[in-house]
């Protein structure tokens, strides 16, 4: 057992304080008593105080005390537990940029939701995943950022991607693949590659199946996310909700978006990686930890030591002995 903080040891001081209390109120109330005594034909009446009640008053109080004393000093009790020993891995994220992605039917936006949980998923990434990259695509494609074991670079270039205000058209998934692939065919580590996938829309460009045959070339998996609703939605242009902050035809209506999950399901399958979809972004968080958590590979087993906190017990203990001494006065 460990004592987080051994300083306040100093406290235990006060249960003599009141073992001693008690006894010079024990001797004040037998004087007492002696100078007063009660008439006979009151006795009846009276309910003195006898030593063993006053033993089990003081025993409470000590008892009280000495549990706050242990609570304060934050004990801790060691706990030794077997964990996995995962593969090490490196995770390629491709991020959909195009300006469908600003659709609001997902809260605050499709776009804005993703890196919001692609956040949570760097801040407390998972055991066995060690270095991340980035890749944004909408018409064309670029690497953001290659792998790192950085975490704080991989945020800055999220939150540069919340604040960038060009409007690009166009989703070229075929694009992403071949940037993600190249990413990881410039690594020199012998680690394993995962890939992750997060769009909302339909690819029909020349490049993607040339990208899936390098994909299944080189045994990478492409997990991919999906988000968006069902029904069609206008496309906003800016963060504001005015008329003239949407997408528009030549004849001035409303250009809509309609979420397509057809080369995403593809890409999937054809790599055999697994597809996942968010309809309403509360799922979007759960949806990216289950891709990246899944087919872990388990190289062994070792022994880890975690801290177990005792203040509870402690404070609970104090709790029951201020009841039973609250019972016995």
């Amino acid at each position: 057992m460990r004592l987080l903080r051994p300083d306040l040891a100093q406290w235990w001081l006060v249960i003599p304080v009141l073992i001693v209390g008690a006894g010079l109120h024990w001797r004040l109330r037998r004087a007492f008593r002696r100078h007063a005594a009660i008439d006979g034909r009151f006795a009846p009446l009276s309910r003195r105080t006898t030593w063993r009640r006053d033993a089990a008053v003081t025993g409470a109080a000590v008892v009280s005390a000495a549990a706050i004393v242990f609570a304060l000093m934050r004990p801790q009790i060691p706990l030794a537990r077997r964990v996995p020993d995962y593969e090490r891995q490196d995770l390629i994220v491709m991020l959909d940029r195009s300006v469908s992605m600003h659709a609001r039917d997902i809260r605050p936006s499709r776009f804005s939701r993703a890196t919001l949980e692609l956040r949570n998923l760097l801040r407390q990434k998972p055991e066995g995943v060690d270095r991340i990259a980035l890749v944004g695509f909408a018409e064309s494609s670029v690497v953001l950022s290659y792998l790192t074991g950085d975490v704080e670079s991989v945020l800055f270039y999220l939150d540069w991607l919340d604040g960038e205000p060009s409007v690009l058209f166009g989703t070229n998934i075929g694009a992403a693949l071949k940037s993600a692939a190249d990413v990881a065919a410039k690594d020199d580590r012998r680690t394993r590659k995962r890939f992750l996938l997060v769009s909302d829309g339909d690819d029909n460009s020349a490049e993607l199946e040339a990208a899936l045959d390098r994909f299944r070339a080189a045994g990478y998996r492409v997990d991919c996310v999906g988000i968006g609703a069902e029904q069609a939605v206008p496309i906003p242009l800016t963060a504001s909700d005015d008329e003239d902050s949407y997408l528009r035809d030549d004849a001035g209506r409303r250009v809509t978006t309609t979420f397509n999950e057809a080369t995403l399901v593809r890409v999937a399958a054809t790599t055999g990686g697994r597809y996942v979809r968010s309809t309403s972004g509360s799922e979007l968080a759960r949806a990216i930890a289950d891709v990246v958590n899944s087919d872990r590979r388990i190289l062994g087993w070792r022994s880890a030591t975690e801290y177990r906190d005792l203040y509870p017990v402690g404070l609970a203990v104090a709790a029951v002995a201020a009841a039973a001494m609250w019972l016995l006065v």
